[in-house]
């Protein structure tokens, strides 16, 4: 890897901590995790979502999501509804009013806060910067559908001098992360 390549992948991975901790922030304000945050996002819809489609929005496994949606209906703010005519295996998520509410004020919080974060950027450079990230989201996402993320994975931990020096009771295999 050239120095070029390795300073533009530390500079994304610095502002997208920095951006992510900024977003916890936020939503610590609200009483939210971002998971629940995205969740709320995410529910706009008056018929409501499935676990399933919920979890993959959120990309993340269904039993992280029904913990997700076990928090958000707690606190008043998402019910489960049976689906499909009363067929009790299908169940959607839907928001409450309230729900709704802080769905709004969360998506107005947000805008306000990334308009705050990229206002020094004019908007040319902040287009080129749109163009060049929407081409980079589109090769990554490529190459997770492709299964090719997890051969450079496997690939990268090969060649690296790790397999030589860790102990195999601590390496992680990727079919147990």
């Amino acid at each position: 890897m050239n120095d070029l390549e390795q300073e533009i992948y530390n500079l994304i991975s610095m502002s997208f901590m920095r951006l992510d901790v900024g977003d916890q922030h936020l939503m610590r304000r609200f009483g939210l995790t971002l998971t629940q945050s995205w969740a709320l996002v995410h529910l706009s819809e008056p018929a409501g979502r499935s676990l399933s489609e919920l979890a993959q929005l959120l990309i993340c496994d269904k039993s992280n999501v029904t913990s997700v949606v076990d928090k958000l209906e707690e606190d008043g703010l998402a019910e489960r509804k049976r689906g499909k005519a009363g067929d009790r295996r299908y169940t959607r998520v839907v928001l409450t009013e309230q729900g709704h509410k802080l769905r709004q004020a969360v998506i107005h919080a947000r805008e306000y806060m990334v308009r705050e974060r990229l206002h020094t950027i004019d908007s040319a450079d902040l287009r080129q910067l749109h163009a060049l990230l929407q081409h980079l989201a589109q090769n990554l996402m490529t190459q997770y559908e492709q299964d090719e993320e997890t051969r450079i994975v496997e690939d990268a931990y090969a060649q690296s001098a790790a397999p030589l020096s860790m102990p195999e009771t601590h390496a992680v295999t990727q079919s147990s992360v």
